[in-house]
């Protein structure tokens, strides 16, 4: 049994996903405890890489959490983190909700802000992260704008909190231009600072995350392939490939997700044609099968020297805004990212196995927080609740 020295402070996080904060967190030196999430191959996913019974389950389902977590085998919990659904608070999504649903439509899913603060007021955690997009700031109900009503909630509760703070993913070694929303507070009086920026000038490139992978074609779908380097490998390659055995069923020198999309021919011909960077408005007219006056981006490639554009969900469903960079003086065939490309552009180590079905685990990935993003949050927090349970 561990003394109260060698404890970890136990995580709980709700709406867990894949498991990019649980990962952030782990990597500060947390114990994921318990996640807790309603789709079902995330949370086979999160499971998967924690080790621990992830709950497959609508968090408004749980009527007293802590018989709940107790249940679960979690006797205290340090930390709550989680990412609420958020198509309610993006523009995006609150275009889509308006067009099928109509103005006064009011979205469910705005609620599970709530859900958390439930969850906060039962377990009493030192501590709570919330992840969120930035255009939640803007968002408000009848009752006004929804960051003042929650930071209201927190404190009625009894939790101090600062206000919100938009961080972007790319200064902090992602190499992903990402922007999210955090809020974070404690009960215990501490005050409440955020990460410094640990990339300067030089932010990490596609090519610096990716240029090492095995060449691959369209249409691959074998999960596992052997690993050997093309290029000697940058220092966010070598981070990625740390711990590569810490995978329970895929160790050596392996390397697994590296799966892609299959394309018609003239998809190919389009993606091969583009230049870095290219759009799907200055494609010829022989290569065009949407209206260019509508869906300017529908294809976009990828820059090798620069951070990938954000990552969305919507790459499940299609992944021509992520088209790889190749070349054509070079082997590369045209295509768009892989899996595994996905995952290092996010943050995600290779370690770390994503399951399910091949659409399911771009979509975790689409969703997940940049696993070094929540890192750098919760090295902020962890020396706090250091002193505090030790």
């Amino acid at each position: 049994m561990k003394s109260a020295k060698e404890r970890k402070p136990v995580v709980l996080d709700l709406f867990c996903g894949a498991g990019g904060m649980s990962l952030g967190f782990e990597m500060a030196g947390f114990h994921i405890g318990l996640g807790i999430d309603k789709d079902a191959a995330a949370c086979q996913t999160h499971s998967y890489n924690f080790g621990v019974n992830t709950q497959n389950v609508e968090i408004e389902d749980i009527e007293d959490p802590k018989a709940y977590i107790t249940a679960n085998g979690i006797k205290t919990v340090d930390v709550i983190i989680g990412g609420p659904p958020c198509q309610g608070f993006s523009r995006i999504g609150r275009r889509a909700i308006r067009y099928h649903k109509g103005e006064d439509y009011v979205d469910p899913r705005n609620q599970y802000c709530f859900e958390f603060i439930r969850f906060a007021e039962a377990l009493r955690p030192l501590y709570f992260v919330i992840e969120n997009v930035p255009d939640m700031q803007n968002y408000q109900d009848d009752n006004g704008l929804i960051l003042g009503q929650i930071k209201e909630e927190f404190c009625r509760i009894g939790y101090k909190t600062t206000k919100w703070q938009i961080l972007h993913a790319d200064d902090f070694g992602v190499p992903q231009t990402r922007k999210r929303l955090f809020i974070v507070g404690n009960r215990i009086g501490k005050p409440i600072s955020w990460p410094q920026t640990i990339c300067n000038k030089d932010r990490i490139t596609v090519w610096e995350a990716i240029s090492d992978l095995p060449i691959v074609e369209h249409g691959v779908r074998e999960d596992e392939i052997p690993y050997t380097p093309r290029f000697k490998l940058t220092e966010y390659q070598q981070w990625a490939r740390e711990n590569i055995n810490h995978t329970r069923e895929h160790t050596g020198e392996s390397l697994t997700n590296h799966q892609t999309r299959w394309h018609r021919d003239e998809d190919l011909a389009a993606f091969e044609w583009l230049a870095e960077g290219g759009k799907y408005v200055e494609l010829p007219q022989k290569y065009k099968r949407y209206r260019d006056d509508i869906f300017k981006d529908k294809y976009r490639k990828f820059y090798r020297d620069r951070p990938a554009w954000t990552i969305e969900a919507h790459i499940a469903k299609d992944s021509y805004r992520y088209i790889y960079p190749s070349r054509k003086e070079e082997p590369e065939p045209p295509r768009t990212i892989s899996v595994r490309e996905a995952a290092r552009i996010q943050s995600f180590p290779d370690s770390f196995h994503f399951t399910g079905a091949f659409t399911r685990k771009f979509h975790q990935i689409g969703n997940a927080v940049p696993p070094l993003l929540a890192k750098a949050l919760a090295e902020m927090v962890f020396p706090c609740i250091q002193e505090e349970i030790h």
